[in-house]
């Protein structure tokens, strides 16, 4: 027994909607059929069997919302046969997904991180989803808690796995600036969320001016995404954007060290992110 179709390491593409593609199975087998499948990516897998009482079976139901190398072993009686194939993604257009966004409830500002984090794309040009060198995942750069393989995958699962952590940072923002029933503008709102998405506080209140104000001890490099300085530090004190940057931006790459004079803002990056 052999398979008719598909061919071996045949491509089948989701389109950007998302939508999956019928992926038809078909032997020159008789009678019925018993499907055994695993779909496999990274350290991501699913598996499972399907029965049909003819040689033809379409694999889109058990491979909805996933993604990767997909083999199918077909057996009918004591005959069997196995394909391997593979299941690629299309990325969607920012009008998509921008316009998926606005269906959603508190996204407001959560369309500039994507715009940050992945300018949208859910895909690599090979069609296999974006990892990061820490293992962020998708359009959302989904790291903690660890996505599931439909967050992968489905672009539209990824946002919303995506939005209910930002809804969480919200719920925070909302508590630290409504302590002691201290009043906030949507404006503060929006930065301070958006700030501890990447981590840490946006405002600090002044107790003298009895408002919310951004934290004033943090300058931020403007030519980079969230690195800053503390300038109540004797090191960084009096020192202007360009000097710092020009003694700093060698260390950049590796990452802020013990005892650096620099390090990673949440202000820095929601100023990068909402201006």
């Amino acid at each position: 027994m052999k398979f008719v179709k598909p061919k071996p390491a045949e491509v089948f593409t989701i389109a950007s909607t998302p939508e999956w593609p019928v992926m038809e199975f078909l032997t020159d087998g008789k009678g019925s059929h018993v499907w055994t499948w695993s779909l496999t990516w990274g350290t991501f897998k699913a598996s499972g069997t399907a029965t049909t009482p003819e040689n033809r079976w379409d694999a889109k139901a058990v491979v909805m919302n996933l993604g990767g190398t997909l083999t199918v072993t077909a057996q009918a009686g004591q005959d069997k046969a196995t394909v391997s194939v593979s299941v690629r993604g299309t990325n969607p257009t920012a009008i998509e997904a921008t316009q998926y966004l606005a269906t959603q409830q508190n996204s407001a500002g959560f369309e500039k991180i994507l715009e940050h984090e992945s300018k949208f794309k859910q895909f690599k040009p090979n069609g296999e989803p974006v990892k990061s060198f820490d293992n962020g995942f998708g359009m959302c750069q989904l790291t903690t808690p660890a996505p599931t393989f439909a967050q992968v995958w489905n672009w539209k699962m990824n946002i919303d796995a995506g939005l209910k952590l930002f809804e969480q940072k919200r719920v925070t923002a909302v508590t630290y600036l409504s302590q002691s029933k201290r009043t906030y503008t949507p404006e503060q709102l929006k930065y301070e969320t958006v700030c501890r998405w990447n981590g840490g506080k946006y405002h600090e209140w002044d107790a003298t001016a009895g408002a919310w104000v951004r934290m004033p001890n943090v300058l931020c490099d403007t030519q980079t995404g969230n690195i800053g300085w503390d300038m109540t530090k004797p090191e960084n004190k009096d020192k202007t954007e360009a000097e710092l940057r020009a003694r700093d931006k060698g260390a950049y790459s590796a990452g802020p060290k013990q005892g650096a004079n620099w390090r990673y803002y949440g202000v820095c990056y929601a100023e990068r992110i909402l201006g």
